[in-house]
């Protein structure tokens, strides 16, 4: 049975104003998501090892982040993900201690200046499977600045981005000029947030044609 993913979109323009809707029918639905991502935590970048490690000293000493933990490091002009806080070898990085997260092997922009001031927020793992090539509709959104991950079953990126408050990720096929999502199918969705004043609202969704 055919499904439709639909796209209402209105542009104000000095001059004139234009409305479409875009329809893409398809056979199959990308998982829904509408999920609470926990409020990110303030502090400062106090320690820089180099371009993708180094410790954070956050705000206030219950800031909820632990060893093992994947965090995102958001600061005004970047963001580094997947940075793991302490490592099996504690004896090379160290571990959780108070208001001090060390951590290393960040993605993404290079760690910023000492002293920097960021917010980390803790990765929420999504377990959404889908062939992203099949695709003919996608959005994922939050509703504060975020930044989310589309991992294969081998742990490789995808594609990574900031979500802009309230703007979409958005992919529809003849629109869109490249799908970010192709390669290997997606096994998780990596989501964070990095608005340390309340959690985000992130949801997303998508239809594919499974016949393709």
């Amino acid at each position: 049975m055919a499904i439709t993913g639909k796209c209402n979109q209105t542009l104000s323009l000095p001059g004139v104003s234009i409305s479409t809707t875009i329809d893409r029918s398809a056979s199959g639905g990308v998982p829904p998501q509408d999920v609470a991502v926990p409020a990110a935590k303030a502090g400062s970048l106090t320690k820089r090892d180099d371009d993708t490690g180094g410790e954070l000293t956050m705000t206030d000493a219950d800031h909820g982040i632990n060893n093992g933990d994947k965090i995102t490091i958001f600061w005004a002009d970047g963001i580094a993900y997947q940075a793991t806080v302490g490592t099996v070898d504690q004896a090379t990085v160290g571990t959780v201690a108070a208001k001090v997260v060390p951590f290393t092997g960040a993605k993404g922009d290079n760690l910023p200046a000492k002293d920097t001031a960021i917010t980390a927020g803790v990765i929420t793992v999504l377990d959404v499977d889908f062939d992203g090539d099949k695709l003919k509709m996608f959005a994922a959104m939050s509703n504060r600045r975020g930044h989310v991950v589309f991992e294969d079953s081998g742990d490789d990126v995808l594609s990574a981005a900031e979500l802009v408050a309230n703007e979409p990720y958005l992919y529809i096929d003849g629109v869109t000029a490249t799908n970010p999502l192709t390669g290997e199918p997606v096994d998780e969705v990596h989501v964070a947030n990095g608005d340390a004043t309340a959690a985000a609202s992130f949801k997303m969704g998508g239809v594919y044609d499974s016949e393709s």
